[in-house]
């Protein structure tokens, strides 16, 4: 398998594989989403298969009508109050995301040509937008894919089964090589979210 080049940094327009899995992610599902939701001060549209962004960066994905996965932000990753489900009261319960799925991100104009080795759905930007959600194979295995973009730079969330971990790191890194990829840290996402201040 050939090496990756590592580094802390990314530009906006370099190929970047990072590693999320230790940062909070939670699942909801249950017929009173939206109530609860709102008990936190957060809102969310009735589509499912889209993402929507909170005022204090957590991105809640919309898989359904009765099931959402909560991503912390990296820049501040915390739920706060997000995994307190009180099921008595609004009738939904916790799914354990943090144990169940990795997640990754994926940066760079390559972004959408990497996953077209692995996936089937097409994931440019003409034909999937910011924030759209794709509950996809991905190297044969069961994934979410959302997009989320930072600054103006393509980024897509990759998560999947814990299980498939390794295999999955393997394959997107292979993938990589054609488009001079590199494995980054979350840094990277820090670089790109500070890149607006100089424009």
């Amino acid at each position: 398998m050939p090496i990756m080049r590592q580094s802390s940094m990314a530009k906006s327009s370099a190929l970047s594989l990072i590693d999320l899995s230790q940062l909070p992610r939670a699942g909801i599902k249950g017929k009173a989403l939206s109530p609860w939701i709102k008990s936190q001060r957060y809102e969310i549209g009735v589509a499912s298969n889209r993402a929507y962004v909170q005022h204090d960066g957590v991105l809640i994905a919309r898989l359904s009508p009765a099931e959402l996965m909560l991503l912390s932000n990296p820049l501040d990753p915390s739920l706060g109050a997000m995994t307190d489900l009180r099921e008595s009261t609004y009738r939904c319960y916790a799914v354990r995301r943090q144990d169940s799925h990795y997640w990754f991100a994926l940066t760079g104009t390559s972004s959408p040509a990497t996953f077209a080795k692995l996936c089937s759905v097409d994931l440019s930007p003409d034909y999937f937008a910011d924030h759209a959600v794709a509950q996809t194979s991905v190297a044969r295995t069961s994934a979410v894919i959302v997009r989320h973009d930072i600054n103006g730079t393509l980024c897509y969330y990759l998560l999947g089964d814990s299980s498939t971990v390794l295999y999955m790191w393997t394959c997107l890194t292979d993938a990589m090589c054609e488009f001079d990829g590199q494995v980054s840290g979350v840094r990277a996402l820090e670089d790109l979210a500070a890149s607006a201040v100089g424009r």
